[in-house]
């Protein structure tokens, strides 16, 4: 099926850029790629130490390009693009909230019961997102949260 073929694609282009990523100290937030015909669309949302502007996102472009050029993985072409995940975009994975360090999110978490949250984010560890509300400290699994957003 085309989904299939398109979470494949998605698996090859993430182990391509990872590597050239990492060393820009970058990582990907999310990758969309949008088939029509022949040509492709990929979308890189990338966080990156220091954060993303226009400049850095031109030069991931080139970066992300290079590596997949040497490819055959988009026999019809492709157009790639380049940003930064916007501060609406809900916090999901523990890289959205690696790069969002500090800043008061509101929480909504899996288990519907439990009312939303605003809180902190104070640290990040593999599987779990240390919090801190005017309640002191709170420890959560990533599996407990929905999702969670800014605050501005």
């Amino acid at each position: 099926t085309m989904a299939s073929t398109i979470e494949n694609l998605k698996e090859e282009v993430l182990k391509l850029i990872e590597t050239p990523l990492k060393e820009e100290g970058c990582e990907v937030a999310e990758l969309v790629i949008a088939t029509y015909r022949k040509s492709a669309t990929v979308r890189a949302y990338v966080y990156c130490q220091g954060g993303t502007n226009v400049a850095r996102c031109a030069h991931l472009s080139h970066v992300i390009g290079t590596a997949l050029d040497g490819t055959d993985l988009f026999d019809g072409g492709y157009t790639l693009e380049v940003s930064s995940p916007g501060l609406e975009r809900p916090l999901q994975k523990a890289v959205d909230f690696k790069y969002r360090l500090g800043e008061t999110v509101s929480i909504e978490f899996a288990e519907h019961k439990r009312p939303a949250t605003r809180a902190k984010i104070v640290a990040v560890e593999e599987n779990e997102i240390i919090f801190e509300n005017e309640t002191g400290p709170f420890t959560e699994s990533l599996n407990n949260i929905e999702r969670a957003k800014i605050v501005y």
